[in-house]
């Protein structure tokens, strides 16, 4: 029998799953696993923290379709777990790797490092379990094949992450390699053919009754990797189509039916009343979130939505045992058979904001409005947690390129670490990227700005832009607006990459103050991805995007018009 060492077994099932790179920080307890990552055709990108590893191994899994990271057991994986979190709420498949103390010391209940001091070695893998969809601690070499590949096809098949644990003593351990000759099946279950066939016949009658029906793309479809569909379907329909904050930037906005971001009480007037007026909505991926509702202002009604998710569908509110991808395939191919009518046409500003006036000091909505003009095909652009991903709302996305932020979990600090994989990612050519585009505020920023480091030394050549307006704006703006726990500490962003690699060639813009000086930085080209890039911008320290303000004032509304329970 062909035997392989445990820990070989493992990469080599994740260079089957099309992983590339490894992210993590080493530790004691994983350093035997570590020699096997470049041995079985992996490549080693340590970072400078957990925390960071998997932000990086988020974005990764986002680009690439699936994502690893490494950490000690204990202190290690603890400092993964606000990532691993983001990953299972924002559904990204990505594997944790946990290097665990050795068999016998566990079965002896040895006091040892990065424990609780107490023999027991169960505590952090009682955690993981609400933030993974599977999980396994390959504490026995027999079982462990099928332990890995049960594992690893929970990830694909789920689009979560899991959780593995590997005993130092067991790394090198020899285990049967036979299970490697057969590629994991990881494609979805299929649907039931005759309930496909009715639940599209049933889809396909009520876009042909409505008057104005519409298409609004959420941000399950990407995660769902349902983009590629959700674009014929924009396409071939010809259905006004919408994305919401989670959403943007899968929906293709060169199309003549695009019509902008509703997010409820935080839309532009005339998309509103578009959407709020639509006597049908086929909604695909939908998340009701607070942040991607506007705090539950969206004015939908629940039985005008035909609502697509990965395992299920629901026609005015009645589940149907339909998965998105099959069905959105069943549904083109209905429309290419029989087009729909011609569709009502978007006759409104998708960019209420793109003509604004470029003279004098820089404001956001300015800033918005002239990212539009600077992002091309092949970007892969991340917008933070706040300003940033409000602000992008309001700027244009080219066909082939890629957005996302992290709208659920929002995480601060989330998007700088993330920028390190989605790079990573694009230097091995997934997607057919070209360049990787970070928009952040420095509050944010600070929190993982170790991640800097890893950019520079990897060559991964991002062009971050940096809102320096002194402190935490969509804070300010809810409460506290000249408090002093909303400010951050001032730095020397001209210096930044300087600091944190000096021997890697890096370009500094700015400080740009203007619109005019915005301008003329993306017309002559300056900022371009010969190497690792930052653009600081300087904003007013209450200047927001007006989708920020429009929010804000609809929230304030609404609280006001609500009493405690039992008043």
């Amino acid at each position: 029998m062909s035997e392989i060492k445990l820990d070989a077994y493992l990469f080599c099932r994740l260079k089957q799953l099309g992983i590339q790179s490894v992210f993590g920080v080493p530790g004691d307890y994983e350093l035997a696993l570590l020699d096997l990552v470049a041995e079985n055709g992996l490549t080693w990108r340590g970072n400078p923290n957990e925390l960071v590893a998997s932000y990086a191994a988020d974005a990764y899994g986002r680009v690439n379709g699936a994502a690893a990271f490494v950490s000690t057991f204990g202190p290690g994986e603890l400092s993964a777990y606000c990532g691993v979190a983001g990953q299972y709420t924002e559904y990204v498949p990505a594997v944790h790797i946990i290097g665990y103390p050795g068999v016998s010391a566990m079965k002896a209940g040895a006091i040892m490092h990065h424990t609780l001091g107490d023999g027991k070695f169960t505590f952090c893998h009682e955690m993981t379990k609400h933030i993974t969809v599977a999980s396994a601690i390959l504490d026995d070499p027999a079982s462990a094949p099928a332990a890995i590949d049960k594992v690893l096809t929970a990830m694909m098949i789920e689009s979560r992450p899991v959780y593995l644990g590997v005993p130092a003593d067991l790394a090198h351990y020899p285990i049967s390699s036979k299970n490697l000759q057969t590629p994991l099946n990881v494609t979805l279950p299929p649907d039931d053919t005759e309930v496909t066939e009715a639940t599209v016949k049933e889809i396909r009658s009520l876009i042909d009754n409505a008057k104005s029906p519409i298409l609004v793309i959420d941000g399950c479809t990407h995660r769902n990797r349902c983009v590629e569909e959700a674009h014929e379907l924009q396409t071939l329909s010809g259905l006004p189509t919408f994305v919401t904050s989670m959403g943007k930037g899968t929906a293709l906005e060169d199309l003549p039916n695009y019509g902008g971001v509703y997010a409820g009480a935080g839309t532009h007037a005339a998309i509103k009343d578009v959407v709020e007026s639509a006597d049908f909505v086929l909604w695909l991926g939908r998340y009701g979130s607070d942040f991607n509702t506007s705090e539950f202002t969206m004015n939908v009604a629940e039985d005008k939505i035909v609502d697509l998710q990965r395992f299920y569908a629901t026609i005015a509110g009645r589940k149907v045992d339909q998965k998105m991808e099959y069905l959105l395939k069943a549904l083109i191919e209905n429309i290419q058979a029989k087009p729909l009518a011609q569709a009502k046409q978007v006759t409104w500003e998708p960019y209420p904001l793109r003509n604004l006036p470029a003279v004098g000091p820089l404001t956001q909505d300015f800033l918005w409005n002239a990212l539009s003009k600077f992002f091309q095909p092949g970007d892969c652009i991340i917008g933070e947690t706040g300003t940033s991903a409000f602000g992008l709302g309001d700027s244009y996305m080219p066909k082939g390129s890629f957005y996302f932020n992290q709208t659920i979990w929002g995480s601060i600090g989330y998007a700088t670490g993330a920028i390190v994989g989605a790079c990573q990612a694009i230097k091995e050519g997934s997607g057919g990227f070209k360049r990787g585009i970070l928009v952040t505020g420095e509050g944010s920023l600070h929190l993982t700005a170790q991640a800097i480091a890893d950019l520079l030394r990897y060559d991964l050549k991002p062009i971050i832009f940096i809102l320096n307006n002194g402190g935490y704006t969509v804070e300010r703006l809810i409460h506290g607006k000249t408090e002093s726990y909303n400010d951050v500490a001032q730095w020397d962003y001209a210096n930044m990459a300087k600091t944190f690699g000096p021997a890697f060639p890096s370009k500094y813009h700015g400080p740009i103050k203007t619109n005019e000086e915005l301008v003329k930085l993306i017309e002559s080209g300056a900022a371009r991805e010969d190497c690792f890039q930052v653009v600081e911008v300087t904003l007013a320290p209450l200047d927001a995007p007006k989708s920020v303000l429009l929010t804000g004032a609809a929230i304030d509304e609404f609280n006001k018009q609500k009493t405690l329970p039992g008043a």
